[in-house]
């Protein structure tokens, strides 16, 4: 058998082999894997089937990175909003106070007091920080998978200030066939470092909220029972909406361990609101100021 032939031998091996242990690549991470997500749910070789455009927007030209629309953020919302090309993605354009977890985008920002998160392509100074981020989905999420809870980076603003995405736990994980039992405020547990990870992007807020003083003064990744006007008895009673809280033990709530975090108050995407306030009622911001604060 001469080099060649042994060359020959050795990739067939090699590739039986990888077919045995499954796919060599990265796993996608929630619905990002698998059968739940082709690579041309995203690229095109050709942007050819049928002779017409394989594009979501139905440009006959190529786009960046083969993929199937202008932009990554595009893509992603080809499948990402209401009425888009899958039943399996949560829509994520319309503001809301509850499902889905994260909220949605906010179509504009005209209202100065409207600040939320909003998809552009133009760097932004994020409030109270002080880098300027090119605000798209594969800001936050991996868009490939990367294990994490939806694929979220380390590092949203590059700088490195967070080291790693926030530890969340889930009752029912990504099959494919499940998103109305997924994308459910109910089966998200947040555990740890999410308020870390806002702060990547928003670094000047770190000291006054860990230190409770300055502006704004709110202290965040404290024990609940520890807030004024806070008891075991309002806060393990019945509450309607309860906003979210993180554990350090996965307990869902009402545990003593819960603690307030960035998004017992803000919605990650964006809410009808100012600030992207959560408003547990649906009108008013006290209504989730008093979940915690009973007076």
């Amino acid at each position: 058998m001469g080099p060649r032939d042994r060359t020959k031998t050795s990739l067939a091996r090699t590739a039986l082999l990888a077919a045995a242990l499954g796919p060599s690549f990265a796993l996608g991470g929630e619905w990002h894997r698998d059968g739940a997500l082709a690579c041309s749910d995203c690229h095109t070789m050709h942007n050819s089937r049928g002779g017409q455009p394989m594009r979501y927007d139905l440009d006959p030209g190529n786009a960046v990175l083969l993929l199937r629309a202008g932009t990554a953020t595009e893509v992603c919302l080809a499948c990402h909003r209401a009425g888009g090309v899958t039943i399996h993605a949560p829509g994520v354009t319309t503001p809301s106070n509850w499902d889905p977890p994260g909220g949605g985008f906010p179509a504009d920002l005209s209202d100065p007091l409207r600040q939320a998160h909003a998809l552009g392509a133009a760097p932004v100074l994020p409030p109270y920080g002080d880098t300027p981020v090119v605000l798209a989905c594969t800001t936050c999420h991996a868009p490939h998978g990367n294990g994490a809870y939806r694929n979220l980076v380390a590092s949203p603003s590059g700088t490195g200030r967070a080291s790693a995405p926030p530890v969340v736990s889930q009752g029912v994980t990504a099959d494919g066939t499940n998103p109305g039992d997924v994308y459910v405020r109910s089966n998200v547990r947040w555990v740890s470092g999410t308020s870390a990870w806002c702060m990547d992007c928003h670094n000047l807020l770190a000291a006054d909220h860990s230190a409770g003083g300055g502006t704004p003064a709110h202290p965040w990744d404290v024990l609940i029972l520890g807030a004024p006007s806070t008891d075991w008895a309002a806060w393990s009673g019945a509450v309607a909406n309860r906003v979210p809280v993180e554990n350090p033990a996965g307990v869902p709530p009402p545990d003593p361990g819960d603690r307030v975090f960035c998004l017992s108050c803000h919605k990650a995407h964006g809410s009808p609101n100012a600030a992207a306030l959560i408003h547990a009622d649906g009108i008013t911001q006290s209504s989730t100021c008093q979940q915690c604060h009973a007076m």
